[in-house]
């Protein structure tokens, strides 16, 4: 898959990332259609910056760091802190 057909892909929010007491509110579970492998995602989206719209127009950023199980599910790590829950559901963007 080239960089241009990344760039701009929609992918949606799917949880935060949690362990069995805690949960990680930082990082949120993305999904992008047309991934369906652990190996795919590891190829094509690590690295990527992508962008969640809030309901006000401002953009939050983050970096996809790791992949997250085997179906193709990814982590991205907001720095300045995490998203709300209304948040999961709605769609991110990939920037860079």
């Amino acid at each position: 898959m080239s960089e241009d057909i990344v760039i701009g892909k929609k992918g949606f929010i799917v949880n935060y990332r949690k362990s069995k007491k805690i949960i990680h509110p930082r990082f949120t579970v993305l999904q992008f259609p047309g991934i369906e492998t652990r190996k795919e995602a590891a190829r094509i989206l690590l690295g990527h910056t992508i962008a969640w719209e809030t309901p006000t127009g401002k953009l939050k950023t983050a970096k996809i760091t790791r992949v997250h199980g085997n179906n193709g599910a990814v982590c991205a790590h907001f720095k300045n802190g995490g998203l709300p829950g209304q948040a999961f559901g709605t769609f991110v963007k990939i920037i860079r």
